[in-house]
């Protein structure tokens, strides 16, 4: 027999894979040092047994001038500064999940006792396949074609040690024009010992201090550097407006009392539309 397998990777970062219904909740974790426990959920809500696999890796995205982020895995000064990755365990770490089973993976936290207050992260790998047929079950002559299927989620796992801060000083906004869309450019420093996870909202407003456009955008701040968003400005007519960044530490994907807390911050500058 001759077979032909396909292996593809797919690696996302949202709590759910398309056709594989694999479901994982939270998709942010924080543990602090008081309990140094954690757990979280990994629910099989497809029509095959899927083989599951949790791992750990430090990494953290990165905004270059131009405000376009890329995800670091490969820092290893910042890994020996911030990363969580090789105190976390898993339990289970591998195992296989039916058709509507779920599975509930506790985490253990073992942090050196000398760490400096401030947060610490690592990413959970969570990697889904679904499982082969047993050999007596698979075709004895012939040609087979087989694609397997290998899916990746990664979510957050945050260790809050002692005191934590975290803020957003906002240095200076850019806008540019493009089309019917507007890019707001902040220049940004974060501040404190932890990372920003938060809303970034942006406002533009008309000569009447009335919002004519508004988006909002949940994300994760680790360093300073350069934040973009963009507002919708089709059909707005010519004329001055006021643009506004706003950061809250809000997120409708994480209890407020999960998020390390800072006062809102906002800036905003005058422009014209032509």
């Amino acid at each position: 027999m001759k077979k032909i397998i396909l292996l593809a990777c797919i690696i996302i970062g949202s709590a759910s894979i398309g056709n594989a219904q694999i479901t994982i909740s939270p998709t942010n974790l924080f543990i602090d040092g008081q309990s140094r426990f954690g757990s979280y959920l990994v629910i099989n809500g497809s029509e095959q047994a899927q083989e599951i696999s949790v791992d750990f890796a430090f990494g953290y995205t990165r905004s270059d001038s131009a405000g376009n982020q890329t995800f670091v895995y490969d820092d290893s000064t910042t890994y020996s500064r911030r990363s969580a990755a090789e105190w976390v365990r898993a339990f289970p770490r591998n195992f296989t999940l039916q058709p509507g089973q779920r599975q509930t993976i506790r985490l253990r936290v073992s942090p050196p006792d000398t760490l400096d207050d401030g947060v610490y992260w690592a990413k959970i790998k969570t990697t889904s396949s679904p499982q082969s047929p047993p050999i007596d079950e698979q075709p004895t002559d012939g040609v087979s074609a087989r694609v397997g299927f290998r899916l990746e989620q990664v979510t957050g796992l945050y260790y809050k040690e002692g005191a934590v801060t975290t803020g957003i000083m906002v240095k200076s906004i850019e806008p540019e024009k493009q089309g019917e869309k507007l890019t707001l450019k902040a220049n940004i420093d974060r501040t404190g010992n932890a990372p920003f996870l938060g809303t970034i909202q942006t406002n533009l407003y008309n000569q009447n201090n009335k919002i004519v456009r508004s988006s909002k955008l949940a994300t994760t701040i680790y360093w300073g550097g350069t934040i973009k968003q963009q507002v919708d400005i089709t059909d707005l007519p010519s004329g001055t407006y006021r643009a506004e960044m706003l950061f809250k530490t809000e997120r409708s994907d994480i209890a407020q009392n999960e998020l390390v807390q800072m006062p809102s911050v906002s800036r905003s500058i005058n422009l014209t539309l032509e």
